[in-house]
């Protein structure tokens, strides 16, 4: 009965064959592989199977472009320092560099910090600082521009633009002394840096062709007269703002300086060291209402200069009569300026002379084309700027050089020194400190 028990058990629990084996999955090799699960398949109410959704779209992931890296300017990088209500930003140099090509205005100071704000919206300049030192230190530009006809700062100011190994560009008046122009301009030929200044008459266009074409027109040159604005700065005022552009002008014309000799009146009477004034207009001391002064130049062409508006109903504006063996042509030194010349003279001789000028060059068109879709004095300093950033990528003195502007105004200084003195004055001069200052009497 035991054995019997023993069979009947095995044959209800004994999977018999390979076959049952491995449907009971016992054996490894015949395991089923994982499959997906099966989706399950809705069932219309007419017992139609679904059509399947279309698979939801999985959104990407889009990668943020990186912004693009501006190329680093490779042309000349400038800043200008101005300060308005104490010289401003000179003749408009704040302006200059809008539109103009191969430079471009990173950043501006304007000390005055009220003010600041405003000067930085009409310049177009990208940044703005209350303080030149900061400016120049963290924007490091190619190009210091000091745009305020004040000149009682440019010392400090040039010497800090040329310690960091920027070039120069100055308004009118170039400094205070020439002790001064002397320092700036060594300190820039030791590290081989540009000095400009803006005598913008040597950039005038019909100026330099009448520079290059004078003798035909008038013959040799054998006098120049140079006559100030006169009016309301009649005299020293005159002679340190309107002289320094004319007589710019005498010495590419007439070469060197020798001597000078000078008389500066106020009300008639001799003027002396002790009278002189500081001029409203943040120039330094200033002598005298009327000057009568005369330069002997190294070619020979005599020069004369006035100031005194007892003449300024037969001299006319601003300017300088030429005089040559031919002819006479004569400069209105506006900015643009313009140029006449004589074109039938009934001669010397004629106790009734007539004289008929002519405004040369004759053109066509417009006398002073349009430069940069500007014109009048913004065109002018975009003449000199332009020949500014030349000179800089050229490896060039500029036109308007520091040493050329240095000159002009030791041919003042020489009005004041030959009158206060009663001598001579030879140049170059001795005095390099202004000489109306207690420090040169």
């Amino acid at each position: 009965m035991a054995e019997e028990g023993t069979e009947d058990f095995a044959k209800r629990h004994v999977i018999y064959g390979s076959a049952g084996m491995a449907a009971a999955g016992m054996i490894p090799s015949a395991k089923k592989k994982p499959t997906e699960p099966e989706e399950e398949t809705e069932v219309e109410e007419s017992g139609e199977p679904k059509e399947a959704a279309p698979p939801a779209e999985v959104p990407t992931q889009k990668e943020e472009p990186n912004p693009p890296v501006e190329a680093p300017y490779q042309g000349v990088k400038a800043a200008v320092i101005g300060h308005t209500g104490s010289g401003d930003f000179g003749r408009g140099l704040d302006r200059a560099f809008q539109r103009i090509s191969g430079a471009r205005l990173i950043a501006l100071t304007d000390i005055n910090t009220e003010k600041a704000e405003e000067s930085q919206i009409k310049s177009g300049a990208k940044s703005v600082y209350h303080t030149y030192q900061r400016m120049i230190k963290d924007e490091s530009p190619d190009l210091v521009v000091i745009a305020s006809s004040w000149s009682g700062e440019r010392l400090p100011m040039a010497k800090e633009a040329l310690d960091s190994e920027a070039n120069l560009f100055c308004e009118v008046p170039f400094t205070l002394t020439l002790k001064e122009a002397d320092e700036i301009l060594a300190q820039a030929n030791e590290k081989g840096l540009k000095v400009s200044v803006n005598h913008q008459l040597r950039c005038d266009r019909n100026l330099v062709q009448f520079r290059e074409q004078y003798p035909a027109l008038i013959g040799d040159l054998l006098e120049m007269r140079v006559f100030g604005a006169m009016g309301d700065i009649s005299g020293g005022e005159d002679l340190l703002s309107t002289g320094l552009h004319l007589f710019d002008v005498v010495r590419w014309f007439a070469g060197e300086m020798n001597y000078c000799t000078a008389s500066v009146l106020i009300e008639g009477e001799t003027a002396l060291a002790e009278d002189a004034e500081d001029s409203e207009n943040g120039l330094g001391p200033i002598l005298g209402d009327a000057i009568h002064a005369q330069f002997s130049t190294s070619s020979g062409v005599a020069v004369s200069f006035v100031s005194d508006n007892r003449f300024q109903t037969v001299s006319g504006a601003a300017g300088i009569e030429f005089i040559g063996t031919k002819a006479k042509a004569r400069l209105f030194a506006d900015f643009p300026a313009t140029l006449s010349v004589v074109i039938e003279d009934s001669g010397p001789d004629k106790a009734d002379r007539t004289e008929t000028w002519q405004q040369w060059p004759k053109t066509e068109g417009d006398y002073h084309p349009t430069i940069d879709k500007l014109n009048g004095l913004d065109a002018s300093n975009r003449l000199v700027l332009s020949d500014v950033i030349a000179s800089i990528s050229e490896n060039r003195t500029p036109v308007c050089s520091g040493e050329n502007a240095m000159k002009a105004l030791e041919m003042v200084h020489g009005v004041w020194q030959a009158a206060t003195t009663m001598k001579r004055a030879y140049f170059p001069l001795v005095n390099r400190l202004h000489p109306l200052s207690e420090d040169s009497q």
